[in-house]
């Protein structure tokens, strides 16, 4: 028997009370995504029905407001506990401290994972349905459908790295800004910066590779500035995303093992 069964304290119990804090809370955030989502694909839907439809923009146009919103709720399941104080109630409770990192980790996914799917697929769906019947796309073409799935998926990586970067700084300010640069400005600096021979290493970086894992939406996909076609394929792509949530879970772990309160 562990210590912490012996204390009374099971990783089940700790999920409990992860559970319990989400209900009580923030948890409203990934409810409200599947309706504001759909209705506004189906405000673009309706604005563009006479156009062509472009793949990208049905099943990824939304992946950065989606991660966005995602790496909101992650990473305030750590920073809103420091800022409030009621970490050192949750850490006396649970001395070893990493059980509740990796139960906040557990519930994000349970409660995300569907959460985003229904977005996804309500998000496609409803734009297709206002767009001119000869132009839709359906959840039949190739590729569609894996990539809602994978869409899904980048954005609850993308939710469990917001966690980690909440763990790390411990400040919803510092966490945010982070979060976005790492997401969304440190991509498009690198891509203006760097040489073009080195662009074959940009799909390694977490936005790129979060990106590819929906990438068989569209060909268009596949392009980085002037290096053609150096996206990563949608399984090596996962890989590399799942290397960059191990290492940043990891990394937040040991500090807030080691760190005080």
């Amino acid at each position: 028997m562990s210590d912490g069964e012996q204390d009374g304290v099971t990783f089940r119990r700790v999920l409990r009370s992860e559970w319990t804090k989400l209900s009580s809370t923030n948890w409203s955030v990934l409810i409200a995504l599947p309706v504001v989502f759909s209705a506004l694909s189906g405000w673009i839907g309706h604005t563009n029905h006479d156009r062509p439809t472009d793949p990208t923009l049905s099943v990824g146009g939304g992946f950065l407001l989606f991660a966005m919103a995602v790496g909101v709720f992650g990473l305030t399941m750590m920073t809103g506990e420091f800022q409030s104080g009621v970490i050192r109630a949750t850490f006396t409770a649970v001395p070893r401290r990493l059980p509740v990192l990796w139960a906040k980790a557990v519930v994000l996914v349970v409660v995300a994972t569907p959460s985003l799917l229904v977005a996804y697929f309500g998000a496609f769906l409803t734009y297709q349905a206002f767009t001119d019947s000869a132009l839709r796309a359906s959840l039949g073409d190739p590729g569609i459908t894996r990539s809602l799935f994978g869409a899904a998926g980048a954005s609850v990586a993308a939710g469990l790295m917001a966690l980690a970067l909440g763990t790390l700084l411990r400040s919803t300010a510092g966490a945010l800004s982070a979060y976005v640069l790492g997401l969304v400005v440190l991509p498009s600096v690198l891509l203006s910066a760097l040489p073009t021979s080195f662009h074959s290493a940009l799909p390694y970086f977490p936005t790129l590779a979060l990106q590819g894992m929906f990438r068989n939406a569209s060909e268009a996909m596949v392009q980085v500035g002037d290096a053609p076609d150096v996206m990563l394929s949608p399984g090596l792509s996962a890989v590399v995303v799942l290397g960059w949530v191990i290492l940043m879970l990891t990394w937040s772990a040991t500090l807030l093992h080691r760190r005080d309160i």
